[in-house]
């Protein structure tokens, strides 16, 4: 294996991946996917979204997670023997309080908050329904016939999506949504006019559980746990065949609440948490709920995380100062990236 040697304008970088095989993988919703594999943790990039471009060899890969320093590709037979149901994490938006877009914003994405669960071919489940809730089929998903969404809070930039996820204004299958209080008054009430034109009380599909307790979809256990955020909030442990992360968005760290969260989240492989503030901002935002890269850095310590992913991006916050945050998250925390759009954790 060779460095990734860094090429191309300003705006667009790329990695070549020099003396490497194509390995590709053809799901049976037809899309391809490449493995990359660095230090035994897979990589999986869908052809056809931004990320990557194949030119035969050498490789050409755009938007790597900054971490990847050494890399080869593996074709998909060297898994290992017999059919084995693909179970990962996509991240589909990360960016918090408010959705943005422009040239400025490319690379780590505009979407507010909402990550898939995969088992196979179908998605099975979704944790928060921000505006990064209606790229799934970008990303080449598909729901399953009936389909989870794990509401940490109620705040718009974690709800929006909901209103533009077909599958609740569909006649056959079935959504349910968790979460905490009394989840059908809170979704309801903001899901009709004069907000929205239709409303979503009475929607045929829809039903609600209000979060308690884990919960076991297709091998997939999701496990709440309370967070620190106005108004109150959840967190998500999910343990799935092969790997585990924790979702700690919307948290503000600084609390008495942060040792029971590193119970709820110790030994995971990937912690997922918020770091939406600079630690030079932070002291003029207290009370706001959200945490700095520092604050994920001690969580990710402290739980024994192998890997953090930086999200609850702040709407201010360009692709140029987010690799600022991930270069300095890099330095106490090497095994740190960002949750953009597209990213694949396998579990």
């Amino acid at each position: 294996m060779k460095d990734l040697e860094p090429f191309g304008s300003r705006r667009r970088r790329y990695h070549l991946i020099v003396n490497a095989v194509v390995a590709a993988e053809v799901t049976a919703n037809g899309r391809q996917h490449l493995r990359v594999v660095v230090d035994g943790q897979d990589y999986w990039f869908a052809h056809g979204v931004p990320g990557i471009v194949v030119d035969s060899d050498p490789i050409r890969v755009c938007a790597l997670p900054l971490e990847v320093r050494f890399a080869t590709l593996i074709p998909p037979g060297e898994r290992g023997g017999g059919v084995v149901e693909d179970t990962r994490l996509v991240v589909l938006g990360s960016r918090g309080s408010i959705a943005v877009s422009g040239s400025e914003f490319v690379r780590y994405g505009g979407n507010t908050t909402s990550f898939a669960l995969v088992v196979g071919d179908e998605t099975v489940a979704f944790i928060d329904a921000g505006t990064g809730l209606v790229a799934y089929r970008s990303l080449g998903l598909e729901p399953a016939s009936s389909v989870h969404i794990f509401l940490t809070h109620y705040h718009w930039d974690h709800i929006q999506g909901l209103s533009m996820f077909g599958a609740v204004w569909a006649d056959d299958g079935e959504v349910v949504i968790h979460g905490p209080g009394g989840p059908e008054q809170v979704v309801t009430a903001a899901i009709a006019p004069p907000w929205f034109p239709v409303a979503l009380a009475g929607a045929g599909a829809v039903r609600y559980e209000t979060v308690s307790r884990p919960v076991d979809i297709r091998g997939l256990v999701i496990t709440p746990f309370r967070v620190e955020h106005p108004q109150g909030a959840f967190g998500y442990r999910v343990d799935g065949p092969s790997a585990s992360l924790a979702i700690v968005t919307d948290h503000e760290a600084g609390t008495e609440r942060d040792a029971s969260i590193v119970e709820s989240i110790r030994g995971v492989d990937f912690l997922i948490h918020d770091a939406q503030y600079r630690p030079d901002e932070i002291a003029n935002r207290r009370g706001w709920g959200h945490s700095t890269w520092v604050d994920a850095v001690v969580a990710a310590d402290a739980a024994g995380a192998k890997r953090l992913l930086l999200t609850s991006l702040d709407p201010g916050s360009t692709d140029r100062d987010v690799d600022g945050i991930l270069r300095a998250t890099q330095e106490r925390f090497p095994e740190a990236g960002i949750a953009r759009p597209g990213l694949e954790v396998r579990l």
